[in-house]
């Protein structure tokens, strides 16, 4: 299993050498990795509590969904990639991530054994000091 992230572009490649926003990309590499683990416990501490999902099954979900999600292996993949084509700071405490993941279902997950293409955007927030993941839309655009 491996998770990893590429900058799809020039500016998103600058992007990143912003301090808070390779802080996020450090992160979001922990929660991705969390995923690959089945690491409820680092998955779920990456989540705002008032955390909101647009899931890739087309539903709104929360914190606790992920979490149900994850331990039933709903959420279960060999592989997670990364490509971001924008990243930009928001105000004083918030960071956007948007681009494309490549990922690899298996076992429950919907879409087992295929090679799955998803655009994303996510939200991170910046809590106490620690980059939490407030807003995340996934949508499936290719599963093959």
């Amino acid at each position: 299993a491996h998770a990893a992230w590429r900058a799809a572009n020039p500016a998103a490649a600058e992007a990143v050498k912003n301090p808070r926003i390779a802080a996020v990309l450090e992160t979001a590499m922990r929660f991705d990795a969390a995923i690959l683990a089945h690491d409820a416990t680092v998955f779920g501490d990456t989540f705002t509590e008032d955390a909101v999902i647009n899931n890739p099954f087309n539903k709104i979900a929360r914190k606790t969904d992920a979490l149900d999600n994850l331990s039933t292996k709903l959420i279960d993949y060999t592989t997670l990639d990364r490509s971001i084509e924008y990243a930009a700071t928001r105000g004083a405490h918030d960071v956007v991530l948007m681009g494309e993941e490549t990922l690899t279902p298996v076992g429950k997950a919907r879409f087992a054994g295929k090679h799955v293409r998803r655009r994303t955007t996510e939200i991170w927030t910046d809590e106490s000091g620690e980059w939490k993941l407030a807003i995340r839309q996934a949508t499936i655009y290719s599963a093959e």
